[in-house]
């Protein structure tokens, strides 16, 4: 039993805290003899803690991209460590899956937007009908509504100081900043990492059980609308933070010198299949699947508490 909930904790690190009810349903052989109810970690307490939920509409597209629901995030008082200080957010009404883009400036909005629409394009042969924001300037100016009438896309938006109309997007970025906190504590990652743990967050989030898709995972979903288009690139997940050896190539080094750099492990590639890892001394970012893991050793911090507590 003992060993079955060490490893019940080890996924739910690895996956950035999501609840002990979706790690059941992705290893159910390890509560034959736990129940979630049991389970508790200080890291989700600290991250997560909310007043209680107002019950919210679950009603969906019937299919992909018909609807596109977005909202930026900031600024961040703590510049990312790529000097971003914004993120802005894509969810595919239908499927639930989401993008995240790094924004250094918020002016970059239109720009992003208009990227996106043409990546839905080219990958999925399909074009975005409708698009659903806040009111914020930022995706009024004159270009993003001359892309929009040129591309038939109707975009629709919330009212003055009436969040709630624009509530996916708005409850996804509160999810993702969820996972992020919990990224960031679970090994002590100083904030100036905030940005590869929303990219995080995010990466996992698509790739995790979600009650509203039939405890299926928004990948998952879309992947059965498109089985052509590769929703995988077959990386174990581990723990965010955690001391990392990144392997250097023989042309690299010399006969004697290290096989490998030590890192900190800041997540997944989006354009190869590999891990991303970071470089403090050289501020320099790698990604290798050639990686070694220390998954319960921060990279920070070297007694780190493993988030774990009793409740009685």
């Amino acid at each position: 039993m003992k060993a079955n909930r060490e490893k019940v904790f080890l996924h739910h690190c690895r996956l950035g805290h999501p609840s002990f009810r979706v790690i059941k349903l992705l290893f159910p052989s390890l509560f034959s003899k736990l129940d979630v109810e049991s389970l508790h970690c200080e890291v989700c307490e600290l991250a997560k803690h909310k007043r209680v939920p107002f019950p919210v509409s679950n009603n969906m597209s019937t299919f992909p991209f018909y609807l596109i629901h977005t909202d930026v995030w900031g600024p961040s008082i703590v510049p990312n460590v790529s000097g971003a200080r914004w993120f802005l957010t894509f969810i595919d009404d239908c499927t639930r899956v989401t993008w995240v883009f790094l924004l250094k400036q918020k002016s970059e909005v239109s720009y992003v937007v208009q990227r996106f629409f043409s990546m839905v394009k080219n990958q999925f042969g399909v074009s975005i009908k409708r698009i659903r924001s806040d009111n914020a300037k930022d995706y009024f100016n004159h270009g993003l509504i001359s892309f929009c009438q040129k591309e038939g896309i109707i975009h629709e938006s919330s009212c003055v100081k009436t969040p709630q109309q624009n509530g996916i997007a708005e409850r996804k970025n509160g999810h993702l900043l969820d996972q992020t906190r919990a990224l960031l504590f679970q090994h002590e990652v100083p904030k100036r990492f905030w940005g590869e743990a929303v990219l995080t967050a995010c990466y996992l989030i698509n790739r995790l059980p979600s009650s509203i898709l039939a405890s299926k995972s928004p990948m998952e979903v879309l992947s059965s609308f498109y089985p052509n288009v590769s929703t995988s690139n077959q990386l174990i997940p581990r723990i965010f933070g955690c001391v990392s050896f990144v392997h250097v190539h023989s042309g690299n080094r010399g006969k004697l010198d290290p096989r490998a750099l030590k890192c900190v492990f800041i997540g997944y590639s989006s354009t190869q299949k590999g891990y991303k890892c970071y470089h403090p001394p050289s501020r320099k970012f790698f990604v290798s699947r050639d990686v070694t893991f220390f998954e319960h050793k921060s990279y920070f911090h070297q007694d780190h508490p493993q988030g774990e507590t009793a409740r009685k």
